[in-house]
């Protein structure tokens, strides 16, 4: 066995060790911070808790499924209905419950305040397309497509012209200017 995994198994041992003084609360608030970290990566969630990666990975398998704890997952991550329904729970609390409830959920008041604005947003827009903005939009969508076209012909000429343009100079190089004579 070599001397890098001699060690690694060594300090797996040790962390085995250590893993088994921590306490079953400590390692579930340990695999919430790892589920939840955001954009740090597991080596420094790790760092900060004074466990392994290891740890956590064994934990997370351990723990991250049971019973009560939430998958958190990133704000932008989350369906249409689960916005919804974040924004509803949050305006129905107060003060500090408020935020407890971004903690636990792993949001930030701005998130929620971005969420219900473009909701009510969507409200006030009336929600759906009336049925003169579905003839524009689809009047819009025969005219994109006519216009693609005419440029998809016009970039056709452009490159015979230009194709033309080198051929002439190239007869005009080998047998000379028409002009001259």
């Amino acid at each position: 066995m070599s001397h890098q995994a001699t060690t690694e198994s060594g300090a797996r041992e040790r962390d085995k060790q250590v893993s088994q003084q921590r306490t079953e609360e400590f390692r579930k608030a340990a695999v919430v911070k790892f589920h939840s970290r955001g954009s740090r990566t597991v080596e420094e969630v790790a760092r900060v808790l004074g466990v392994s990666s290891w740890s956590l990975y064994q934990w997370s398998k351990r723990y991250g499924n049971a019973e009560g704890m939430k998958h958190n997952r990133r704000p932008a991550d989350r369906s249409v209905q689960d916005k919804l329904k974040a924004v509803i729970e949050y305006e129905g609390l107060q003060g500090d419950k408020q935020g407890e409830y971004l903690r636990r959920e792993g949001l930030h008041s701005d998130h929620i305040a971005a969420w219900k604005k473009r909701m009510e947003a969507g409200l006030e827009g009336g929600g759906g397309l009336s049925a003169a903005s579905r003839t524009e939009r689809a009047q819009d969508k025969q005219k994109i497509k006519e216009l693609e076209r005419e440029l998809h012909r016009k970039d056709r000429a452009l490159a015979e012209t230009a194709a033309l343009l080198v051929l002439k100079k190239k007869a005009d190089l080998i047998w000379g200017s028409g002009e001259s004579q």
